[in-house]
């Protein structure tokens, strides 16, 4: 058994996961996370705000104490959208190198989504493990992954996360009507293009619909009224389009402080969940599905399984 640690710096949040490995999988012991805004301000000039990165630098400074604290043996830190765009990334990735002793690799779009597909599979329901269309819902953009009998996963990824959108194309405060009107006309147009270009053409057959990350959970939780997140109840869940509907016309309909107090809604994502809602809500409406299966596990659990199936390879190799 190995003590090892998963860490993910989000657009909007970063995230560690502790678990202890064996050469048979992985037990997650401890989740932390932090909402820290890396890709907060970085359209205009490419560029991650001095802003963010104290903040996200703060909350690793937490999570590197936490590896210390679990005796955490190996690790594997990755980034994702923010850090792909951002033209300073590499003075902030030396930073946090030369202060915390972090190495952080930055993901591609690819890598991003097989990484999530992998979680998501190792939480996803064994009699739902078929044809499925997975979507991962982040802060900077959204990874897809198809997964299909006979056939290689394909994967593809659209610059489209809450956070980005958020900033690209605020509603207001409360949320405006003709805000909101032009900000669905938009997702259906880009959403529409890319599923047209990237899936439909080999989407000929019923599939299923999965979802990933913290819009879908964000609903998942508000569908549930969870006062306290238990990860164990979201791995699963099936909401319906007229259940994703409603809980985006809730969100729509509320300034920013009342979605804050909605059970399900972590207060410091409230900004956020408009964007949030009603992407979720047009990649059911675009891809023609009435259900989506919500899965908690993603990126992390994706990294974790990637660092056993490593320890279990090297243990077989000291011991063959």
């Amino acid at each position: 058994m190995t003590r090892c640690a998963a860490i993910d710096l989000g657009s909007l949040t970063v995230r560690l996961a502790v678990a202890e490995g064996t050469a048979a999988g992985f037990r997650i012991v401890l989740h932390r996370r932090e909402i820290t805004a890396l890709g907060q301000g970085l359209a205009p000039a490419g560029l991650l705000a001095p802003e963010a990165m104290a903040r996200t630098q703060a909350a690793l400074e937490g999570f590197v104490r936490e590896l210390a604290a679990w005796g955490v043996q190996t690790y594997r830190a990755v980034g994702t959208q923010a850090l792909r765009q951002a033209r300073n990334r590499e003075d902030f990735l030396e930073k946090l190198h030369q202060s915390l002793g972090l190495a952080v690799q930055v993901l591609s779009p690819e890598e991003e989504a097989r990484l999530s597909l992998k979680g998501v599979l190792s939480a996803l329901s064994p009699d739902l493990q078929k044809m499925l269309l997975m979507v991962d819902v982040g802060g900077g953009s959204t990874e897809w992954a198809l997964v299909r009998p006979e056939h290689s996963p394909q994967f593809a990824s659209l610059p489209l996360g809450v956070l980005t959108l958020s900033q690209a194309q605020p509603v207001g405060d409360p949320p405006q009507p003709e805000l909101v009107a032009a900000l669905r006309a938009q997702l259906r147009s880009r959403l529409t293009e890319f599923y047209e270009q990237n899936f439909k053409p080999v989407l000929t057959v019923p599939f299923l619909l999965v979802g990933t990350a913290g819009a879908v959970t964000t609903l998942a939780a508000m569908h549930l009224k969870m006062v306290r997140y238990d990860a164990a109840r979201i791995n699963n869940l099936v909401l319906d389009r007229s259940q994703v509907a409603a809980l985006a016309e809730l969100v729509v309909s509320l300034p920013e402080a009342q979605r804050a107090r909605l059970p399900g809604i972590e207060p410091a994502k409230a900004g956020v969940m408009v964007a949030g809602a009603l992407l979720v809500q047009t990649i059911m409406e675009v891809t023609g599905q009435d259900r989506l299966v919500v899965i908690d596990a993603g990126l992390l659990e994706g990294v974790l399984s990637e660092i056993s199936s490593e320890f279990a390879v090297s243990s077989f190799e000291r011991t063959g």
